[in-house]
């Protein structure tokens, strides 16, 4: 769970233009569903990423998110939340239960460590349809820390479809 939190963090550490063309970024059309409950129980909506920016916007907030922009091609974005401490379990939860109620269930439950060489970190995924979402939150990594001063805890997060690359 650490590696994932901080290679996202890493490679999320670079912020984008939030005003990108996310015409290309549509998946591909599949009868496939989450293998969450309440997503098999109706089909999930249809989603964009500038959709799917939206609702992480909407669950981080007050918080600003940075998403690197959509490079053509690639069916993956990363971003960053910066926070100005690192967030608990109750705190983090509340984040994936507003993604729930946007239509994001969670493939399984969100996962939480507070071990004495990592400190306190949170990993969840959820899936609407072919977008899935993997955000994580933990403690900067010193190798950004500085760009991110003086926030002391950060939300990484991949959103990921699947799409045809031209």
């Amino acid at each position: 769970m650490t590696a994932a939190v901080v290679v996202i963090l890493s490679i999320g550490g670079c912020s984008g233009s939030q005003g990108d063309d996310d015409s290309a970024a549509k998946p591909a059309k599949d009868d496939a569903v989450s293998a969450s409950p309440a997503a098999r129980e109706s089909k999930a909506r249809e989603r964009n990423l500038q959709q799917a920016k939206r609702d992480l916007q909407a669950a981080v907030a007050p918080n600003k998110l940075r998403m690197q922009p959509h490079r053509k091609g690639f069916c993956i974005v990363h971003g960053t939340v910066p926070t100005r401490h690192v967030l608990g379990k109750a705190e983090f939860e509340a984040i994936i239960g507003r993604m729930e109620k946007r239509g994001w269930p969670l493939v399984r439950p969100v996962e939480h460590s507070d071990d004495e060489t990592y400190g306190k970190m949170s990993l969840g995924r959820l899936k609407s349809g072919e977008w899935e979402i993997l955000m994580g939150s933990s403690a900067m990594p010193p190798e950004v820390r500085e760009a991110y001063a003086p926030n002391e805890g950060a939300i990484a997060l991949s959103v990921s479809w699947n799409c045809n690359a031209d």
